[in-house]
């Protein structure tokens, strides 16, 4: 069992009013056309900037905790295994909102007259590669059993998403704290997996029969729980290519040789300047294809925003009479 405590992970709400998603399929729901979320699951992953549950469950005192459990504990120590099926369960603890309503989990919501609140609580999970894509297979667990998508019943308490890249809580029945779920790792080579997972405490007691998921004051916990692959060999040392970060012990050796090629005559600065190539290749390391993604960056670039660069040239072209950079002058008329 892997245990997690409490994250304050506070994300700025969405513009409009906050809406929570009671029931799974509201997860894949047009946003505008539905009130859904799009196919967001807001379990905190990358490839959703981070967004977790806080985005629509505001002021969460953070009293909360959750943990991701399996049924092979080795899952978490030795790693997972290449097309494994593994029994997951995620557990909110210290539940305190609205466990007032927990006994009427059967007996509530906007169908009972008169109105009683439920205890509405939720949960959030994928797991992604070192790429922030999900990996491997979700499906709901149900009777003790591993249901596929497309065979699972209904009012079984999880739901996976239409496109099969997350898991969500399916909203009936009410007042649970765990919920189990499968998951398929996918084939060797993806190397370590990153699951993200959030949890929501719903009060209840704040919604009304106009407005049942009112998500003001609801608790809230994330976390992220990193699974090694079982047996992965270790990535080769890095040799050849260039880097940024250079040795220092190749920098060195580049500040002697050119402190040295000041006393070396002219005849021999063609040999000094392929000796000092050779030498700065200490400084050089192998750049990975996921690291040069980085160097490809917009705000790595010299210019990275050449309309911007544009407009400034228009600007002081107009204002100044000046011009450079680019080829062409200016006339200083004033306009813009």
């Amino acid at each position: 069992m892997y245990r997690l405590t409490c994250t304050a992970v506070m994300i700025a709400a969405l513009a409009g009013p906050a809406r929570a998603f009671p029931t799974g399929d509201q997860f894949d729901a047009d946003a505008l056309a539905s009130d859904g979320a799009g196919g967001i699951p807001f379990d905190g992953a990358p490839r959703w900037a981070g967004h977790t549950c806080a985005s629509c469950h505001s002021n969460a005192p953070g009293r909360i905790s959750l943990a991701l459990e399996a049924d092979q504990p080795a899952l978490f120590t030795i790693g997972w295994q290449p097309m494994q099926q593994y029994h997951l369960r995620v557990v909110l603890q210290h539940e305190w909102a609205g466990v007032q309503y927990a006994a009427d989990a059967s007996n509530c919501g906007p169908t009972v007259t008169p109105y009683v609140p439920c205890d509405q609580n939720g949960f959030a999970l994928e797991l992604d590669d070192t790429k922030a894509h999900p990996v491997g297979t979700l499906a709901a667990f149900v009777n003790g059993a591993c249901v596929p998508v497309g065979t699972v019943p209904i009012g079984a308490p999880v739901r996976v998403l239409n496109d099969g890249t997350a898991i969500t809580h399916e909203g009936i029945p009410y007042a649970l704290t765990a919920w189990d779920l499968c998951w398929t790792a996918p084939a060797a080579g993806a190397g370590t997996i990153t699951a993200y997972l959030a949890v929501v405490d719903g009060n209840g007691g704040d919604g009304t029969i106009d407005f049942p998921a009112d998500p003001t004051g609801d608790d809230v916990a994330t976390g992220v729980v990193p699974i090694a692959e079982a047996g992965a060999i270790a990535p080769p040392a890095q040799t050849g290519g260039c880097d940024a970060t250079g040795s220092a012990a190749g920098l060195w050796l580049v500040v002697a040789a050119l402190g040295a090629i000041t006393r070396i005559t002219r005849f021999r600065r063609r040999a000094i300047a392929a000796l000092l190539t050779i030498v700065s290749l200490g400084g050089c390391v192998h750049v990975r294809p996921y690291q040069r993604g980085t160097l490809a960056r917009k705000d790595m670039t010299f210019d990275p925003d050449p309309g911007e660069s544009q407009l400034d040239l228009h600007m002081q072209e107009s204002r100044e009479g000046s011009a450079g950079g680019y080829g062409s002058s200016g006339g200083g008329c004033g306009c813009n």
